[in-house]
């Protein structure tokens, strides 16, 4: 959506094809062309859609007249595009936004315990490789990302451009002090220091390890809430864990989805954003975080190198007992806070959207160039 709107702003044409198994193909708003569908048959992935007959459906796109398709993922779009490049001699370029080895687990337990290397190759081969031969640029969202695609087939023009966000939008969005003392009111949090995970509830984003230190933490000090926002497969099992560890609804408070435009006062109440995540290809939630004045208390991953400022913007954990320090740290030492929610914002205006426009609009550019210049010497060649 941020990259569709700036780009509009630029003025440019843009086209978004996608699925809902509750539409045959046919266009709803004048640039989201929608295909028919079915959703995925296994519960921990019943959130992703699939379509078939890409051949067929191929000729929908022919209509656009598109001079560059961009691809954001690698099941039935992907499919799609590769069929439209080839047919309508379209250049393709690639984003790479998801590492799948922390999704193997979803499709079978046993074959991530025993056979992930091997089924990782091969899931990898069949979705990425194809991806790979065609597009002409690949790009990645951080450095993490870059020095692991290897293992993905992929190669040759890749370039790492981080996501932008609405950071002004955000901003926009702040609540005024009273507010945000009424939604404390309303959820009985008043007075307490706040901690937030704000993302999708599901087994990867490690949200048990925030529960259990969360838990021996308020029991020292009992001065302390946690907010846990998004719904997903892992709701119910982090309800039950925090039932058996005698947290009370007083303690943490799971508040469900709520929608993007909603999200920034819950952002701005929290003292510190929590995330034990190492699975991020980037890590929005975080930007968004700093951006709305909210310090990280993250788990250590790579990808987090060029956002966190330890000491300025946050802080890092590696294991429970740091974790449970930390949390107690942050809810007695009130000038610590302070000084962290001064810097937050100066932390990250690198990933403004209108870096992140131009950003991809030159490699458009630059892919569009290298395609003619190809072809071209294909047919001097010959």
């Amino acid at each position: 959506m941020t990259l569709e709107k700036k780009l509009r702003e630029m003025g440019h044409e843009v086209f978004i094809f996608t699925i809902d198994p509750d539409k045959e193909d046919k266009i709803i708003s004048p640039n989201v062309i929608y295909f028919s569908g079915f959703t995925v048959p296994i519960s921990k992935l019943n959130s992703y859609k699939l379509s078939l007959r890409s051949h067929i459906k191929v000729k929908i796109v022919k209509k656009y007249n598109l001079d560059i398709i961009h691809l954001q993922t690698e099941f039935s779009m992907a499919r799609l595009a590769i069929v439209a490049s080839k047919k309508y001699k379209i250049p393709l370029v690639y984003t790479l936004h998801t590492l799948y080895e922390d999704y193997l687990q979803y499709i079978s337990k046993t074959i991530d315990e025993y056979f992930h290397k091997p089924f990782l190759a091969s899931l990898a081969k069949i979705l990425i490789s194809p991806i790979n031969k065609r597009a002409t640029t690949k790009i990645v969202p951080s450095r993490k990302t870059l020095s692991m695609i290897s293992k993905y087939y992929i190669d040759g023009d890749v370039r790492v451009i981080p996501t932008g966000l609405d950071l002004n939008s955000l901003l926009a969005k702040k609540e005024d002090d009273n507010k945000l003392n009424l939604l404390k009111e309303k959820m009985n949090i008043k007075g307490k220091k706040i901690f937030l995970f704000l993302g999708r509830v599901s087994e990867e984003k490690s949200i048990d390890v925030l529960i259990n230190s969360f838990a021996k933490a308020v029991k020292i000090n009992p001065n302390m809430v946690f907010l846990v926002v998004g719904d997903g497969p892992n709701l119910n099992y982090l309800k039950q864990q925090a039932k058996d560890l005698g947290l009370t609804d007083n303690e943490i408070k799971f508040l469900g989805f709520i929608e993007w435009n909603d999200i920034v006062p819950y952002y701005q109440i929290a003292d510190a954003f929590l995330n034990a995540s190492t699975t991020e290809t980037q890590g929005l939630t975080y930007i968004e975080a700093l951006a709305c004045g909210t310090p990280l208390i993250v788990k250590y991953d790579e990808v987090l190198d060029d956002i966190v400022k330890v000491g300025e913007n946050g802080f890092y954990f590696n294991n429970d007992e740091e974790l449970t320090n930390l949390l107690l740290k942050f809810t007695n030492d009130d000038l610590e806070l302070s000084k962290l929610k001064d810097t937050t914002f100066k932390s990250i205006a690198k990933y403004d959207e209108d870096n992140f426009a131009k950003s991809i609009y030159n490699v458009y550019i630059d892919t569009i160039k290298k395609y003619k210049e190809r072809k071209q010497h294909f047919f001097t060649k010959i």
